[in-house]
């Protein structure tokens, strides 16, 4: 076997499993698929190429070939015969395998005269008895090779080889070119993806923080009106809610994600602590919409979640139920142990929902016709409420009949109680 750089030089052919590790890297097989040309259909710009080397060169065959682990891919070929011609593929070991060995041309003269050579099963198969190979590489990976072969014992000339060479680096540049191209692409989709994911984290962002800002909005009226009255609930109401925009904002800084990943953040707590302060958060839009936010029968239970995550899963549903329920009404809070689950609901005696709008009801984005009539929401509470409590390890679901009311219920895993904190999280 030898290459020319230059001057002719002599290498051996090879151990063939040091050969089947170069032809397996995973470097080199993500350079390959880089390329996008593997099973790809035939194209003029190739072929073309193996066109004018056919002619130039003067060969029965001219073939460029594109090498993954198991076989060769024919991205273009001239002067093969069906069924290779129609396949574009051949498995086993090729003589293209042998340029993974250097960086040079592979010029075999006589395949006959080396033991090596004649075992080689095109030798055989397709009648190859002199051979060139030139590497095709993307970066400082072996892709495939350029190759001319001849059915008859050749001395291959000097210009002849200069020929391939240059031809080679043709190939070599357009297949580069398309590579750059895809990435090119891929980068486009990648930001727009995070243009995407941005957009949501303020919608989501925006959607949520209504809730405590609202508290603290009606919290501050009811002060500056009663200056002395209801004072430390009033307070507390504010100090749940300035924690909860807080840990919104520092999720915001934290993540590029459109929520935040739990971390260390989830926490056992008692079940009732986290009811009872979803209930005074909202307490104050219910009341100015007259509406009756109350917390039922609440199961002794833990349950290990971040508490801020929790508040907006509850301040959601309540959220909601408060929008579709009519003054005068009550919205209850409560639960109770399910086995080894705590079901929290929220159920409400609004106007309930159609079979249709509950089937769409954690779409992101998706409202009914009282929603969009409304014109006062973007169609996310559930949707961010489904994936928080999924990032719990729970589930959320709804029984809606119209007319008779709705009740959200979110199954969480839980523990006997006694082992929780008795209240949230300091503010930090």
């Amino acid at each position: 076997m030898s290459f020319l750089s230059g001057n002719s030089r002599t290498l051996a052919a090879g151990d063939p499993g040091e050969l089947d590790q170069r032809l397996n890297d995973p470097a080199r097989l993500d350079a390959v698929e880089r390329t996008g040309l593997l099973d790809s259909p035939v194209e003029e710009s190739f072929d073309a190429l193996t066109r004018l080397a056919a002619r130039l060169l003067r060969v029965p065959a001219s073939f460029i070939s594109i090498l993954d682990g198991g076989r060769d891919f024919y991205k273009s070929q001239v002067g093969f015969a069906p069924p290779l011609a129609v396949e574009r593929q051949l498995s086993g070991r090729t003589f293209c395998h042998y340029t993974l060995a250097g960086d040079d041309v592979l010029v075999i003269g006589d395949t006959h005269s080396d033991p090596v050579w004649k075992t080689v099963p095109t030798v055989q198969t397709i009648g190859v008895r002199a051979y060139v190979g030139v590497p095709l590489k993307l970066g400082d990976k072996t892709i495939g090779s350029f190759c001319v072969m001849d059915t008859e014992p050749r001395a291959w000339q000097e210009d002849e080889l200069e020929t391939l060479k240059q031809l080679a680096v043709s190939a070599a540049r357009e297949i580069s070119l398309r590579a750059a191209l895809a990435a090119v692409r891929a980068d486009a989709v990648h930001v727009r993806a995070m243009a995407r994911a941005r957009e949501e984290v303020t919608a989501v962002l925006a959607h949520d923080l209504r809730t405590p800002l609202q508290t603290m909005q009606l919290s501050t009226a009811l002060l500056q009106r009663n200056p002395g009255a209801g004072q430390p609930a009033v307070v507390a109401r504010m100090v749940t809610a300035v924690s909860a925009i807080k840990d919104m904002v520092d999720g915001l800084l934290s993540s590029s994600a459109v929520l935040a990943p739990l971390a260390a953040k989830m926490t056992p707590i008692l079940a009732v602590t986290v009811l009872q302060d979803a209930v005074d958060m909202m307490a104050p839009i219910a009341e100015r919409s007259g509406i009756a936010l109350t917390l039922g029968a609440v199961a002794q239970a833990t349950i290990t979640v971040d508490y801020s995550l929790m508040l907006r899963v509850l301040g959601n549903l309540a959220g909601n139920a408060i929008k579709y329920s009519p003054a005068g009404s009550t919205v209850v809070i409560g639960a109770m142990r399910n086995g080894g689950s705590l079901a929290i609901t929220v159920a409400d005696s609004g106007r309930g929902m159609n079979p249709e709008e509950v089937d769409h009801a954690f779409d992101s984005g998706w409202q009914g016709a009282e929603g969009m009539a409304r014109g006062d929401g973007a169609g996310l509470g559930l949707a961010i409420v489904k994936k928080l409590v999924q990032d719990h390890g729970g589930r959320v679901r709804i029984d809606s009949r119209v007319g008779r009311g709705t009740t959200l219920t979110v199954d969480l895993p839980c523990d006997l109680a006694g082992d929780a904190s008795a209240g949230p999280p300091a503010i930090r």
